[in-house]
């Protein structure tokens, strides 16, 4: 059986936000990965230490939340993009 990845950020339609509803304030950053592994989509990684948000991330984001919820260090601050814009749902 032939295998397929998943390209995830293909499944999500998502009109670009045209501001930041993700912020991350690198003074309470530790770097413990919690946004990293949780994130589906892998929009977070850790450089020097501090976590940071891919440039594309308003394109990609599904806006769950989970990165806000499992930051235990209060270092992300969410909040929803502007009316009509982000994640637009059609089916289901």
């Amino acid at each position: 059986m032939e295998k397929h990845p998943i390209q995830k950020r293909q499944l999500v339609k998502v009109i670009e936000s045209p501001v930041d509803f993700i912020k991350v304030d690198q003074q309470k950053c530790v770097g413990c990965r919690n946004c990293v592994i949780i994130c589906g989509m892998n929009l977070w990684k850790v450089s020097d230490g501090k976590a940071a948000l891919a440039a594309d991330y308003r394109r990609f984001c599904t806006e769950c939340a989970s990165c806000f919820t499992v930051c235990d260090y209060d270092a992300i601050e969410f909040t929803f993009p502007p009316p009509g814009y982000g994640v637009v749902y059609e089916k289901g």
